[in-house]
């Protein structure tokens, strides 16, 4: 009996070791290194971000690590700069409302290389803040975050098998069957968020038709100012209900 409490007693000093080692490793890190990282990035909201990095230093469950393996992977990134600190502020919110970013973190990467492939991700970002701000579940905001990052390159692959393609912003000739990049990625997002929108409606997504007509109706009420007709023409020509239907059985896998 005494030789079994020996063992259990040893096993729980092994433990809290362990636990004081993870804790250790974590506060590693000097704040230095994130301040450094975050300086390749140029953002309005540097201060910001690496406050509620500090406030975390240190504490249990805190992947210090990846955190800084974000910011240096978002660096890299040749994007837009305000996208990259639109991801970092996402992370900075939940940490100031107290909430576990370790799954958070994870899914930012996720969306880091939805912007290296230059997917639109400004929306999916601003319904995860939206959803940070009303004090919803963070599991509920990082599987909504998967499922919209699925529904965009669902949409970009239809339109890419359709033969209509993205032009970058700094090609002066756009053929008849492609589409300006701001074009394109607006209307990859507008269908997207259609089908998304129309899922959370307890919408069927083996009704093809009605998601159609949703996506339609939508497409057809942005202005000529935002995407010219004919773009919208292009792609609404382009894709049927049962194109819908597979985007939509994409989002609910």
């Amino acid at each position: 009996m005494r030789l079994c409490r020996g063992r259990i007693a040893s096993i729980l000093v092994v433990l809290g070791l362990l636990a004081a080692a993870s804790v250790i490793t974590a506060a590693q890190i000097p704040l230095e290194e994130y301040d450094m990282a975050l300086s390749a990035i140029p953002m309005m909201s540097h201060g910001r971000i690496l406050s509620a990095i500090e406030s975390e230093l240190g504490e249990p469950g805190f992947p210090a690590d990846d955190m800084l393996q974000l910011i240096h992977r978002l660096a890299s990134i040749p994007a837009q700069d305000e996208d990259k600190e639109a991801i970092l502020l996402l992370v900075t919110r939940a940490i100031e409302r107290g909430q576990p970013v370790e799954g958070l973190i994870g899914v930012s990467f996720d969306l880091a290389n939805a912007l290296d492939e230059g997917l639109p991700i400004s929306e999916v970002i601003n319904e995860a803040l939206k959803g940070i701000t009303q004090g919803a579940s963070i599991v509920v905001i990082e599987a909504g975050i998967i499922q919209r990052l699925s529904l965009l390159r669902e949409v970009r692959d239809l339109l890419f098998e359709r033969g209509i393609f993205r032009v970058p912003p700094d090609d002066p000739y756009i053929p008849p069957s492609a589409l300006g990049a701001e074009s394109f990625d607006l209307l990859v997002g507008e269908i997207a968020d259609a089908v998304s929108d129309y899922l959370s409606g307890g919408g069927s997504p083996f009704d093809g038709d009605a998601l159609h007509g949703l996506v339609s109706d939508r497409l057809g009420r942005l202005a000529n100012s935002v995407v010219p007709g004919e773009d919208v023409d292009l792609v609404l020509e382009n894709i049927g209900p049962p194109d819908l239907t597979r985007v939509a059985l994409v989002a609910i896998r």
